[in-house]
């Protein structure tokens, strides 16, 4: 698929726009697109890597704060290259771990793409609740539709401070004006697991098969090693049952399954004693259920 120039573009400052070759140059395996580094500093980078186009940029004290300068300006720096689909990444925890599909692919149709953050439920100005908070480090979009989706980002940015990242106020826009422009992808294009050992709260795993695109600060190196990786995770077969089970037999297997993790925040012992959601009911009743169900 051929529609249009497509570009892959990082915004740096500092130290990091000296070592784009950690994670942002990994995306240089996909021939259809063009690497873009926008700099914010007052000179380029001394190291500059083959392959990647960079463009000097003055800051901007406007913004109030270095990271939100970078943050808030890079979706529209997009419009100073003549792209028409454009994927924007974090610069040093971004790492493109297999071939892509092209962007059109992803869009779809629509203006922008986006998986959801590792935790997707949250409360926001405008839509209220979303259950499917995006991340903004790895975002597609079709450059000419959504210029005004982006402007409005920046432009509410500009208004007020209220943290550094631009992340809520990107979730904000389009999940309250532009809902019918997003395309929400598979967490495969923003894999944010902690890999080996894991903070508290965040999902851990010990394989990136499947994985397209990994993000995460502190499993970089990792990741690195666990090239190549395959094109698709294997999904292990089930252990058919025989027969149909009792209840008591229904609820032993229900705890065995129980143990397996599942959810981030889950609590076994909270689960079994919260009689708001019946869980003390349900063990009676599987215990010392009628003689009908043993």
């Amino acid at each position: 698929m051929t529609k249009g120039k497509q570009v892959a573009v990082t915004v740096a400052s500092g130290p990091p726009a000296e070592k784009l070759d950690y994670t942002f140059t990994s995306f240089a395996q996909n021939p259809f697109l063009e690497l873009h580094a926008f700099i914010v500093d007052t000179r380029l980078p001394e190291r500059r890597l083959p392959g990647v186009t960079y463009h000097l940029k003055a800051p901007d004290p406007a913004f109030s704060h270095p990271m939100r300068d970078l943050y808030y300006r890079r979706w529209s720096f997009l419009d100073e290259l003549d792209a028409e689909f454009a994927l924007v990444v974090d610069n040093g925890d971004v790492l493109c771990l297999q071939p892509m599909p092209e962007i059109p692919a992803l869009l779809r149709g629509a203006a922008v793409a986006a998986a959801v953050e590792h935790e997707g439920g949250r409360y926001l100005a405008g839509q209220k609740y979303v259950s499917c908070y995006l991340n903004a480090g790895v975002t597609f979009w079709d450059v000419p539709a959504s210029r005004e989706i982006r402007r409005q980002i920046v432009a509410r940015g500009r208004a007020r401070f209220r943290s550094v990242e631009d992340q809520l106020t990107l979730n904000e826009v389009l999940h309250t004006l532009y809902w019918d422009q997003l395309v929400i992808l598979p967490s495969q294009f923003n894999y944010r697991a902690d890999l080996d050992h894991g903070r508290r709260g965040w999902p851990v795993v010990d394989s990136l098969d499947g994985v397209v695109i990994y993000h995460n600060p502190f499993g970089i190196a990792t990741a690195k090693e666990l090239r190549p990786v395959k094109p698709r995770a294997v999904l292990s077969e089930l252990e058919a049952d025989t027969r149909p089970l009792t209840r008591r037999e229904q609820f032993w297997r229900q705890m065995a399954h129980r143990r397996e993790p599942h959810f981030m925040h889950h609590s076994l012992f909270k689960d079994l004693l919260d009689a708001r959601k019946g869980g003390l009911i349900r063990i009676l009743r599987a215990f010392w259920g009628s003689a009908r169900g043993k």
